[in-house]
């Protein structure tokens, strides 16, 4: 448990962490999965997800703009895809953020709207600005489908953790 005072400071270099651990679990999935299916990890939107409540719309934005900027130039050598998904995301965090904080179950069914907001932005972005070509029935059976899935049981495995870590009770 991270005191409240003390959370901005620790966070960015755990998002980043935690970027860097999505890039790797993700490539590690697709390896296991032969490259037929392409799952991807969110434990950052998780991340976000937990911490929302303890820290300020503007820090929250400002360091998703951020990362969204390092993943972009990492990940793909062109900014703004993600750069957009993620801080598009983390606003739509905010606007639930009321209904989100209930119960378990409220905070698994926003995390399934968040990945497949973040993903549909994404590709969405990908698709308009022609950097790839992808129809709505592979999109949906071998990257939204299996990335649902895995983030499902990364909710199960880690939401009480990254919930404890970042409370400030």
């Amino acid at each position: 448990m991270i005191p409240k005072e003390k959370i901005k400071y620790f966070a960015p270099v755990i998002l980043f962490f935690l970027l860097l651990l999505d890039g790797q679990l993700s490539v590690g999935a697709e390896n296991l999965l032969d490259n037929v299916y392409f799952p991807s990890t969110h434990l950052l939107l998780l991340a976000y997800l937990t911490m929302i409540p303890n820290l300020s719309k503007s820090y929250v934005i400002i360091s998703a703009l951020i990362l969204g900027l390092i993943c972009d130039s990492y990940y793909l050598g062109i900014l703004g895809i993600y750069t957009v998904a993620l801080v598009a995301t983390v606003m739509l965090m905010y606007t639930f953020q009321g209904i989100l904080e209930t119960n378990i179950p409220t905070a698994f069914f926003g995390m399934v709207i968040f990945v497949t907001s973040y993903e549909l932005i994404a590709v969405a972005l990908q698709v308009i600005f022609h950097l790839s070509k992808v129809g709505p029935v592979l999109f949906i059976t071998r990257v939204l489908g299996p990335t649902l899935l895995f983030n499902m049981l990364v909710f199960v495995l880690l939401f009480y953790p990254m919930k404890r870590l970042f409370s400030t009770t």
